[in-house]
């Protein structure tokens, strides 16, 4: 029930300032839905680099008794098979990490340009991606446009539920853009342009659940991959 109680709070807290800040602005819910940036917004790979760091060692952290229980006592072998197992599947979270310390370390921070502010619904997204270092070396930059709903899911029976945040996909499109088209762009911008649905929500971030929009960048290369993700202030027009 954690989850609830998270959510429960921090929508009682969202809720309150909506409802004073929709009174001061009536019609523009972007000027208090996020604390936007009207010129454009960055991705930190350092942060996110940092983000999976701490994810691995919790991990990690989380199977020492485990693993010290199955070692010192003679009747821990299943304790010892436990953590032996779920450590094999941890070696996802330091591949992650890894992943994106050598995007860092190629590529450096992003940042995505907002032609306007904001972006309405029925209407056109244009941004422009200040180029990444070394952007010669990808082979295809994919763009995909994502409409995202988070839920809060309950799972188990009684006395024995989790709970998890869980992101629905409730819109995508994608674009991608070939070596010989990056090629003349090193250096300077990528443009990213989508053509918006009139028809899907509006961005609520300060909703529970939220609904948000989102840009992910994701290159690929015969060397390091290139990773990337923007949030975008996709409205309805009031």
């Amino acid at each position: 029930m954690v989850c609830s109680s998270i959510y429960g709070l921090r929508g009682a807290v969202r809720k309150a300032r909506h409802l004073h800040d929709a009174a001061q602005r009536p019609g523009q819910p972007w000027l208090y839905d996020f604390h936007w940036g009207q010129e454009g917004i960055a991705f930190s790979a350092f942060n996110t680099m940092l983000e999976r760091l701490l994810v691995a060692l919790g991990w990690n952290a989380f199977l020492i008794p485990f693993f010290w229980i199955g070692l010192s006592v003679r009747e821990g072998r299943v304790f010892l098979f436990f953590s032996s197992f779920f450590a094999v599947l941890g070696l996802f979270f330091w591949y992650r990490w890894a992943q994106m310390l050598a995007d860092l370390l190629r590529y450096g921070n992003s940042f995505l340009t907002y032609d306007s502010f904001p972006y309405l619904l029925g209407g056109t997204l244009r941004a422009r991606l200040r180029a990444p270092h070394h952007v010669s070396d990808i082979d295809a930059l994919t763009f995909t446009l994502r409409c995202i709903q988070e839920h809060c899911v309950s799972t188990g029976s009684s006395g024995k539920r989790s709970t998890r945040v869980v992101c629905y996909e409730l819109y995508k499109d994608t674009d991608t853009l070939n070596r010989d088209r990056l090629a003349g762009l090193a250096g300077g911008e990528i443009p990213v342009e989508f053509r918006l649905p009139a028809n899907q929500p509006t961005t609520s971030l300060v909703s529970t659940p939220p609904v948000y929009w989102e840009i992910e960048a994701r290159g690929l290369s015969r060397g390091v991959g290139y990773e990337a993700y923007f949030l975008v202030p996709i409205y309805k027009a009031s």
